[in-house]
């Protein structure tokens, strides 16, 4: 009865005794009863096997959820990655479409048979060139005025046709005049790319070249929207640029460039010497108007005032023999 009763007591300490939460006094008397009762030792060898199995059980549990997290964790970050590439796949489309949406307009705009572009140019502090283009119905007239603080130093006038071989140049200073004629003259300065040549405007007819150019500008550029002297316009920054020394100004309306700006693109130096004195912008200022150009304004005057000189400008002329 007695070893009954002490082995009920023995069962009752064995889990405290596995644990080893038990008191010096009891666990003396678990081991001391232990070394003579089979029974027992069976069922703490019972409760450790339970344990065992418990652990397992928990640890395939736990690795199981650790699973189930790690799974949630890699979804959530694919997810993540997938609503950014989304986010910057749509800010690219969005980019896309406004510059493919400029250059739409500016060939609408450019396709006109009468307009007038004036480009304002600083090349100095004390100098600065404008150039007045007047086209009508393919005939064209530009007036080259160079300005310095003195005011007006000289004034060149340019006439001819698209597709012409011919060229008039006029220094209304000089009252001189000079034609050049050839085939130089009709493939490079007289084609209609030439004569409607604006910054940044991709005119290729190659819709391919197009695309890709356009493509390009979206992904290398950003995009804000300003206000231009009472006009809506778009600003083009080259995005990877850290300091973004190029940007461009475009009308809204037409999809022309307004202003073109290379940032500390000009030096001046100090009299007599290399030592930069100042770094400035180089701006360039745009103006265009449409269905004003007369035909008086491309007209060719009457040339019995002026001192004529002839040229031959053929491409076959110039090639080193």
């Amino acid at each position: 009865m007695e070893n009954k009763t002490e082995c009920e007591i023995v069962q009752d300490l064995l889990l405290g005794y596995v644990d080893g939460v038990l008191n010096t006094e009891s666990k003396k008397l678990v081991e001391k009863h232990l070394l003579k009762c089979v029974n027992c030792q069976s069922k703490l060898n019972e409760i450790k096997a339970d344990i065992k199995e418990n652990e397992i059980t928990q640890k395939k549990e736990i690795d199981y959820l650790k699973k189930i997290r790690r799974k949630s964790r890699i979804k959530s970050v694919i997810l993540a990655i997938g609503i950014i590439l989304i986010l910057c796949f749509i800010t690219y489309l969005y980019k896309f479409i406004i510059i493919n949406n400029i250059m739409n307009k500016a060939e609408k705009s450019l396709q006109s048979s009468n307009f007038y572009i004036e480009v304002r140019s600083e090349i100095s502090d004390n100098n600065i060139i404008i150039d007045k283009k007047y086209y009508k119905d393919g005939k064209y007239k530009r007036i080259t005025e160079d300005y310095s603080d003195d005011g007006l130093k000289s004034v060149h006038i340019e006439y001819s046709t698209i597709n012409s071989d011919e060229r008039l140049t006029i220094n209304e200073n000089t009252k001189t005049a000079i034609i050049e004629k050839g085939n130089l003259i009709k493939d490079y300065f007289n084609t209609e790319n030439s004569l409607k040549y604006v910054p940044f405007v991709d005119k290729s007819k190659n819709n391919f070249v197009s695309l890709y150019s356009n493509l390009g500008k979206a992904f290398l550029m950003s995009i804000d929207s300003y206000n231009y002297y009472g006009k809506q316009c778009y600003v083009l920054k080259y995005k990877y640029e850290k300091s973004e020394k190029y940007e461009v100004w475009i009308d809204k309306d037409t999809g022309l460039p307004l202003k073109e700006i290379q940032k500390e693109s000009r030096q001046s130096f100090f009299e007599g010497t290399r030592v930069v004195k100042e770094i400035t912008d180089d701006i360039q200022e745009y103006k265009y108007e449409f269905g004003i150009v007369t035909d008086d304004d491309v007209t060719v005057p009457d040339l019995s005032e002026y001192e004529v000189t002839n040229y031959s400008r053929n491409f076959e002329d110039s090639v080193i023999k």
